[in-house]
């Protein structure tokens, strides 16, 4: 088995980051991307194939939709079973099961990976940027589109993550007890409070994309960290999934229209990391509106 999958670059979370691509000289990453992207839409609409089309450039063909759970996030372990074969020839050039974090793995599967639930079987079409770039791997060449069918065979909180989980939502209800708050507490450990109902009458599924405002804030000091409308656009798909993991499971508890407040564990939020104002395992408040469902 060739080393096909490891590579250690953070594509952030989302709204806070974005993905890196590897390019050759003498064309922008953005020129490389565009390419890729034609390519990967036409082999997709000659064979007929239908394709969730993510902002980034990736392309995911889902074949069965995991129930199992939730899509991983950068500090789960995930079990992969794959093959990876070359766009332009159908050649494959590794399979295998591998488990690890998706910071493990080329960024083409850190996106792609994020978006499918446990359980998902689908094939992933990765622009070369989000891959191996010029530089190729054994039998990968330079600038190589690949496509990867893939079965995620599970996610799993770590030992730290089950940890931080059981004490964060200690956290969390030692604050709506202070402040005297009733809140629906969820399986997975956010709680939340449906603050206004709108007129809507069915929740977003995973993949539909969403027009939201939305307010996040830090338990711990009720600092607000970010404030804005976010909707679909060139550089976000502003689905459901696209979200971090304690957005995600609220929003698919909401009706269009709907105001609600969301309590969530630092592990269903940014995790270990830190960003500008977001120390590392911070609890959140969200304060969301669902204004549209695409």
């Amino acid at each position: 088995m060739i080393k096909v999958m490891k590579r250690t670059v953070w594509i952030g979370v989302a709204l806070m980051a974005t993905a890196c691509l590897d390019t050759e000289v003498g064309i922008s990453p953005i020129e490389q991307l565009n390419r890729d992207i034609v390519a990967i839409d036409s082999y997709l609409f000659e064979n007929g194939i239908t394709a969730l089309k993510d902002a980034t450039g990736i392309r995911i063909a889902i074949d069965e939709l995991g129930t199992d759970g939730l899509p991983p996030n950068t500090e789960n372990n995930v079990k992969v079973t794959y093959t990876g074969k070359l766009l332009s020839n159908g050649s494959t050039f590794d399979s295998g099961t591998i488990t690890g974090k998706l910071t493990d793995w080329i960024t083409g599967w850190q996106i792609g990976l994020s978006l499918l639930p446990a359980g998902s079987k689908a094939t992933l079409y990765i622009p070369s940027g989000y891959a191996y770039g010029t530089r190729g791997q054994g039998s990968i060449p330079p600038d190589a589109i690949l496509v990867f069918d893939v079965e995620i065979e599970s996610v799993s909180l770590t030992l730290v993550q089950a940890t931080r989980l059981a004490s964060d939502k200690t956290a969390i209800d030692n604050y709506l007890e202070e402040n005297e708050i009733e809140a629906i507490v969820h399986e997975s450990g956010i709680r939340y409070v449906i603050t206004e109902e709108g007129s809507g009458t069915a929740s977003p599924s995973l993949y539909q994309q969403v027009k939201i405002g939305y307010v996040g804030k830090l338990l711990a000091t009720n600092h607000i960290f970010i404030n804005q409308e976010v909707e679909p656009n060139n550089d976000f798909s502003s689905r459901v999934v696209n979200f971090p993991h304690g957005v995600l499971i609220g929003l698919q508890l909401m009706k269009e229209g709907d105001k609600a407040t969301l309590y969530v564990p630092s592990t269903l939020a940014y995790g270990a990391r830190s960003y500008t104002d977001v120390p590392s395992n911070s609890n959140i408040i969200y304060e969301i509106e669902l204004i549209e469902v695409k």
